[in-house]
């Protein structure tokens, strides 16, 4: 079964998306928490969240957010490590992922965020993966499919 990606242009779209497709029974790993503002709408819907960023401070900030929600597992971590985020995944999901939500940032670099969705749906092989990425959105409405 193919992974089903939807990609989203800013953070409305993204936490719309994230409202209208995850499920109360879904596991979902968020990377690129931030402060946890997304982690919280996503916690308040999901059975269990692990959340990861590479910066110390904001996992920080969005513990601080996210103290009172027992299904979150906040982690400082580097997302191109997929081995320590499948450690985790192993750890507090029993290796179980429906869910991937990836936000680098709207302007990160959009072979990064491929490649990251590619490898996360190969790893974890979930239903869905929700991706902000403007750049990238820009790159794929510029393709054409030539037959």
């Amino acid at each position: 079964m193919a992974v089903r990606v939807i990609l989203t242009s800013d953070v409305k779209r993204y936490r719309k998306a994230a409202r209208a497709l995850i499920k109360g029974k879904d596991r979902v790993l968020e990377i690129g928490c931030a402060f946890g503002k997304t982690t919280k709408i996503v916690a308040e819907i999901a059975e269990k969240v692990v959340a990861v960023d590479k910066s110390a401070l904001e996992v920080s900030r969005a513990r601080e957010r996210l103290k009172d929600f027992t299904n979150v597992v906040t982690e400082v971590r580097d997302a191109t490590e997929v081995n320590e985020v499948k450690k985790l995944i192993n750890d507090h999901l029993n290796g179980r992922v429906d869910v991937v939500m990836i936000d680098l940032g709207g302007v990160a670099e959009p072979g990064e965020v491929l490649s990251l969705t590619r490898r996360y749906g190969f790893v974890f092989k979930p239903k869905l993966c929700i991706v902000k990425n403007r750049l990238l959105i820009d790159f794929v409405k510029s393709c054409e499919i030539y037959q």
